[in-house]
C-alpha cells in the first residue's frame, strides 16, 4: 500500500516536513529550502554563490555525484555541458562538449575540466547538453545520459575513465504518439530504484515525463506525465527534473523530484515533489530555491551528505550562463574551502 506524502508549510526558514512525525510528514531539512553559498564558503578564486563560471566556455547544467561514496566527506565528481574552447570571440549559445570536473569540498571546483564526450554522431545535431551520471556501485562503471538534438543519449565507461557511446542512436527519442508525441525529450534524470530497475524523468512539452528500464538502455515511457504544471501555483511550464532517492524515518523508499518551474511572468524557481515507492508525486507548497537576484534558474542538481545537502543550479550571471551553489539546512557549518 502506498502511503500519502504530506508536506507542511514551506517558507523562508521552514523545512519540508516534521522529521519527528514518522512517515506521515516526510522528510526533513535535508530536502530544502536551500540558501546560497556566501562569501568565504567558496574557494579556488571563485566568487560565491557561483561555483562554476567561465566566460570562454560558459559551462552549465551541472550534475554531481558523491565522489568517494563516503557521506562524511563533501567531495564531488561533476559533469557539465559547455561550449567548445575553440578561441571563438563570440559565444554560440550551443553546448557541444560534456566535461568532468571535481571539487574536494563540494564548492571549490577545479579550474581545468576534462572533456569526456564531444558532439560527433549525426543524430546529436551538433549539441550535447544536460548530463546525468549514474554510477554502478558494484562495477564502478559510470553511465552518462545526455540531451542532444535527436533525443537522450547514453555513454558508458569505467569510473574516472573514458566514455563510449552506447548504440548508434538515442536511448529515448521523440515518440510518435501519446501526450508528448513528436516532442524531443530533454534534461534526463536517471535513478536506480529499490528493485534494481531504473527510472528516467525527462522534460517534454512543458511537463515532466517518466520512463522505466530493466537495464538502463531500453526504456518504456509511462502513458501520462509524472508531473504537469499546476495553474493553482502559477506554474505554466515545468523543466529540468532531478531525482534523488532517500529513506524515510521508518525505512521506506522515497523519491524526491527537484525541478524548475516557469511562472506566467517568466520568473523561474526550483521546486520539489516527492513520492513513496511508485505512488503519485506530491508537490511542496513553496520553492526550495527562489530567485536571489539572478535570472533563469534552471537544471538543479542535488547531492546528500551526512547532515547537509548541496544544491547546484544554472542561472544567468551578467547575461552569461553559470552555476551557483547552496546548501540545506541553512544552519549547517561548512569547513573552510579547500585551497587550490
Amino acid at each position: 500500500m502506498t502511503r500519502a506524502i504530506v508536506f507542511v508549510g514551506l517558507c523562508g526558514c521552514a523545512t519540508l516536513a516534521d522529521a519527528g512525525g514518522g512517515d506521515a510528514n516526510l522528510p526533513n531539512a535535508l530536502a530544502g529550502p536551500f540558501r546560497p553559498f556566501v562569501a568565504g564558503e567558496v574557494g579556488n578564486g571563485r566568487v560565491a554563490p557561483w561555483v562554476l563560471r567561465d566566460t570562454r566556455t560558459r559551462p552549465r547544467d551541472l550534475h554531481v555525484l558523491d565522489e568517494d561514496g563516503d557521506p562524511r566527506t563533501l567531495g564531488v565528481e561533476a559533469f557539465a555541458a559547455r561550449e567548445p574552447d575553440d578561441g571563438a570571440t563570440e559565444p554560440t549559445g550551443v553546448t557541444r562538449e560534456l566535461v568532468r570536473i571535481r571539487a574536494r569540498d563540494g564548492r571549490s571546483f577545479e579550474r581545468e575540466a576534462e572533456v569526456v564526450l564531444a558532439a560527433a554522431a549525426g543524430w546529436e545535431g551538433g549539441r550535447l547538453a544536460m548530463p546525468c551520471a549514474v554510477r554502478n556501485d558494484a562495477s564502478g562503471e559510470t553511465s552518462l545520459y545526455y540531451a542532444a538534438g535527436g533525443g537522450i543519449g547514453l555513454a558508458r565507461g569505467p569510473a574516472g575513465g573514458p566514455l563510449v557511446r552506447v548504440g548508434e542512436g538515442p536511448v529515448l527519442e521523440p515518440p510518435t504518439s501519446g501526450w508528448d508525441a513528436g516532442v524531443t525529450p530533454q534534461s534526463p534524470s536517471v535513478v536506480r530504484v529499490e528493485d534494481g530497475s531504473f527510472r528516467m524523468f525527462f522534460e517534454a512539452d512543458g511537463a515532466l515525463g517518466e520512463a522505466t528500464s530493466d537495464d538502463g538502455v531500453v526504456w518504456q515511457r509511462l502513458p501520462r506525465p509524472a508531473l504537469a504544471p499546476s495553474p493553482s501555483t502559477g506554474g505554466v511550464r515545468l523543466a529540468a527534473p532531478f531525482a534523488v532517492r532517500a529513506r524515510s524515518a521508518l525505512g521506506r523508499d522515497l523519491l524526491w523530484l527537484y525541478h524548475a518551474v516557469v511562472r506566467a511572468d517568466g520568473a523561474r524557481a526550483i521546486e520539489v515533489a516527492a513520492r513513496e515507492g511508485d505512488g503519485p508525486l506530491v508537490r511542496a507548497v513553496s520553492p526550495v530555491l527562489a530567485p536571489i537576484g539572478v535570472d533563469g534558474l534552471d537544471e538543479p542538481a542535488v547531492v546528500r551528505f551526512e547532515g547537509v545537502t548541496l544544491i547546484y543550479a544554472t542561472a544567468s550571471d551578467e547575461g552569461a550562463p553559470a552555476v551557483l551553489g547552496g546548501l540545506a539546512p541553512a544552519t549547517f557549518a561548512l569547513t573552510p574551502p579547500e585551497p587550490p
